[in-house]
This record gives structure tokens, sequence and C-alpha cells, in this order.
């Protein structure tokens, strides 16, 4: 069985391996109903008690179908970019109807990116804290791809937990090295706040060596969970048997990456909220640098004529 840790200080208890839902969600893999209930209720089964998703990963009414012996009693994170009050309420209220939950344990801002961002959101915060109070919320965090909110992180009481960008290649780090972004995680963690890890295979650039790159955040002592995406019970199984230290068979992978359709009128809206900065507009339409791309799939659900996808 998987061990599980202390998430700083928030009380809550949560196992190394946390279930991203992205990959199998509407925006990647989009599986059936029924499928993700299955895999969910697997990686359950196994010992993963900590799920990952978000308002914009359209997930959470995969997670409001699980049985509720397990979205009870499960550590669900989820995340809004809501930026406004009135906005945030409707995404807290949202998340509780999908998820079919009466309590959410983990309620982040989404993909924090400066301190000017934090301040930007300081309403949303506000009803995030409110919620809190209420009981309807246990733990407020950010996401973030960047080291600046990572260390930003310690000087918020009221944040308890971050969720960072991270591998062994830094891909995907805005504003530093992996070695910045260490030094700042180690730093959250001795001060007890809950640290885990996204995209340790860089939106699967590092599926070719996707060994090394998940041992590495495995390694990395300051981190309590890392977050990787699944859709099948054998990457669970493949998942699970790296985080006890075994040496699983490679696991057929296929690389993705993301495909403009050709119905693209060049908008700009996914250049807008590419936090890689990895789409321009060429000749009115979209185009993808894949060096800069990590897959985050945060475009696809902005494009109004849904010309974004995985491939």
């Amino acid at each position: 069985m998987i061990e599980k840790v202390p998430f700083g200080n928030t009380g809550l208890d949560v196992s190394r391996l946390c279930f991203g839902t992205l990959t199998m969600g509407q925006l990647q893999a989009n599986l059936s109903m029924q499928d993700a209930v299955m895999v969910m209720s697997y990686a359950w089964e196994r010992g993963i008690n900590f799920f990952d998703t978000a308002e914009l990963y359209e997930s959470q009414s995969q997670i409001g179908m699980l049985p509720p012996s397990i979205r009870h009693n499960a550590v669900i994170a989820t995340k809004s970019y809501a930026e406004t009050p009135e906005k945030m309420k409707q995404s807290v209220e949202k998340s509780l109807r999908e998820m079919k939950l009466d309590v959410i344990p983990i309620y982040l801002l989404h993909e924090q990116e400066t301190a000017l961002t934090l301040k930007g959101h300081r309403g949303a915060l506000d009803v995030l804290l409110e919620y809190k109070n209420k009981g309807l919320i246990r733990v407020v965090g950010v996401s973030t791809h960047t080291v600046e909110v990572t260390k930003i992180v310690r000087q918020i009481p009221e944040l308890e937990c971050v969720f960072s960008m991270f591998n062994v290649e830094g891909w995907g780090i805005k504003d530093g090295s992996i070695e910045d972004m260490e030094k700042e995680l180690e730093w959250d963690y001795k001060t007890s706040k809950g640290t885990y890890l996204m995209k340790a295979l860089a939106g699967g650039k590092l599926l070719h060596d996707a060994k090394r790159a998940i041992k590495y955040c495995i390694d990395f002592p300051y981190a309590h969970s890392v977050a990787i995406g699944m859709k099948h019970p054998s990457e669970v199984d493949w998942n699970l048997e790296l985080f006890e230290g075994k040496d699983p068979p490679p696991l057929k992978a296929i690389p993705r990456k993301m495909l403009v359709s050709f119905w693209c009128i060049g908008c700009g809206t996914c250049v807008k909220f590419c936090p890689q900065e990895a789409i321009s507009l060429s000749e009115n339409k979209a185009v993808i640098d894949h060096d800069k791309c990590v897959v985050c799939t945060y475009c696809t659900g902005q494009c109004p004529l849904h010309c974004l996808r995985v491939i």
C-alpha cells in the first residue's frame, strides 16, 4: 500500500501519489463516465486517496459519480480561475454540486503567476476563506507555474498549500530553473505548507524517459505528493510500482501534442490564455511552438470554436 503522509499543517493525510484527473477528462482522453469512475475507483482500492481536479478540466462531475464511500473520504483538490468574489462563489457552488460533496477538502486559486496576480484575486481568495469559515472548504491554497508565487505562499498565512510546476528538466517553469523551484519548495515544506508537484512528465515531453522523470519527483524530499495524470489501471499500477521502489518494465506511451484544427479563425483567445506563451498568430491562424508547449490544455477550454485538441 502506498505511503500516506501529513499534508503540511492542514490536518489532511495524502498519498504520495496523487491522481491527476486532467488526462482522463474532456480536455484530453475524454473517458466515458463509466471508465473514469472505474479507473479512479481502482486507484482508491490500490491506496491512492488524493485526487486533483479543476473547474477547467471538466472532470468534477466524474468525481461526483464515485461511490459516496470514496468521494466523502478522499482528499480532493479542485481549483478555479475566478477573479471576482461573485464568480468565485459560483465556482465553489458548482464544485460542491458537481462533486456531490458537503465539504471540499482543498480549493486552490488556479495558476497564480505573480504577486500582482494574487493581489488581483484577493476578493476571490476572501470568498474561499468565507467558505472555509463556514466549514464548506477545509484547506485553501494556490497552483502556480512560477517560482515567485511558490515563494510568496510563505508570506500569506491563509494559503496553506501550493501546487507547483516541477520536473527534472524544469520545463514549464516560467521564471527560473528547477533548482530555483526546489529551493522555494523546500522552504514552503519547512514552514509546514502542504506541497505537491505537477507536470512530472512535462505534459508528455518526458514520456520517453518516464522512469527517470517520475523518480526525480519521488526522490525530492520537500514535496508531500506528486500528481500524475492516469487514465487506465495499468498506468495506476505502473506508477505505484515506481513509488514502491520497484523497477517496472517500460510502459507503452504515445507522445502527445496540441493540434490546431483547420477552421481556426485566429481570434487570439488561446494566445491570451496560454501560460507558457507557446501560441502565436500567423496568417490568421494559431500556431503552436511545440518546444514551449507542455500540453497543459488550458487553451482548449477557452477556444470559442473548439479548434484546439490533443493528439
